[in-house]
């Protein structure tokens, strides 16, 4: 059975040796055996690490297909792997489509605040803030009474704060408690 251990073996063999294409088809082929699979390691996680790698290698067609297998795959996946389509679709040129699944991934209506924040840095990259903005700030909404550890809210503010910034808004009390926290640690 795969471990955590053994994945993250995988991805930092590729981040010292530059081989994020051979680390995705070795990820890939993985996916493809499930006698090797175990309650975290899942051929949807397999492909979204795959994909990442992909993205890794500026291959954003590959990235893209290997986000779209893990999201029909279905199987479980540390955040919802609709949310790295939707990362790889706006940086493979795929605008219209990835608004579709932004649209998908709203009315799923989610408590996870890394569905959140994954889209809207996603969207900060893309250079979309106005749209960062709506997504961090939902996102803290829709979490801030759901059982998550506080820092992940923390750091919704604190992206939250940073696009309002970039964006020229004046600071209002969210934005104050995201400064708290950088303040708490060290930021």
């Amino acid at each position: 059975m795969l471990s955590d251990d053994d994945v993250d073996e995988i991805v930092f063999r590729a981040a010292g040796n530059g081989d994020h294409r051979g680390a995705a088809a070795t990820l890939e082929t993985l996916a493809e055996r499930p006698d090797t699979h175990s309650e975290t390691i899942t051929r949807a996680s397999l492909l979204v690490d795959a994909g990442s790698q992909y993205g890794l290698a500026q291959d954003w067609s590959e990235a893209v297909r290997c986000y779209r297998a893990a999201v029909a795959d279905g199987s479980t996946c540390p955040v919802d792997p609709r949310v790295w389509l939707h990362d790889g679709l706006l940086r493979d040129g795929q605008a219209e489509e990835a608004g579709s699944l932004r649209t998908e991934l709203k009315a799923a209506r989610s408590a996870d605040p890394g569905v959140y924040e994954a889209v809207a840095e996603s969207l900060e990259a893309a250079g979309l803030l106005d749209d960062a903005h709506t997504w961090f700030t939902m996102g803290y909404h829709r979490c801030e009474r759901a059982p998550v550890p506080d820092f992940l809210l923390d750091l919704l503010l604190v992206g939250r704060r940073r696009v309002r910034v970039a964006l020229g808004h004046p600071s209002d009390a969210l934005d104050e408690v995201a400064e708290d926290y950088m303040e708490t640690v060290g930021g």
